[in-house]
């Protein structure tokens, strides 16, 4: 019997150390926060720095950031003309 609350405190012990060191969102930080809250289902978007506004060649773009976004949310767009994912390649500004 003793063993057995021997074992059952151990058990306790090794719970609430665990749950004490559990990371909280305030600690989390890069990949590893928004792995955490993906599993999580809680993902809180970045507002995004730019939005779709009509332009839709490279020309047009301010920066490879800019142009990646563009890219991958905006429809109608000419940054990638040999579609390989990589916008405004041959901008020599980029």
């Amino acid at each position: 019997m003793k063993k057995i609350i021997l074992i059952c405190a151990l058990i306790l012990a090794i719970w609430n150390y665990f749950e004490e060191q559990k990371p909280t969102p305030e600690n989390r930080s890069g990949l590893l926060s928004y792995f955490v809250q993906s599993v999580k289902g809680t993902v809180v978007q970045k507002k995004p720095e730019f939005h779709c506004d009509g332009r839709v060649y490279c020309a047009q773009m301010k920066s490879r950031a800019e142009a990646e976004f563009f890219l991958e949310f905006c429809p109608g767009t000419y940054l990638d003309d040999n579609n390989n994912g990589i916008p405004c390649e041959n901008d020599s500004r980029f």
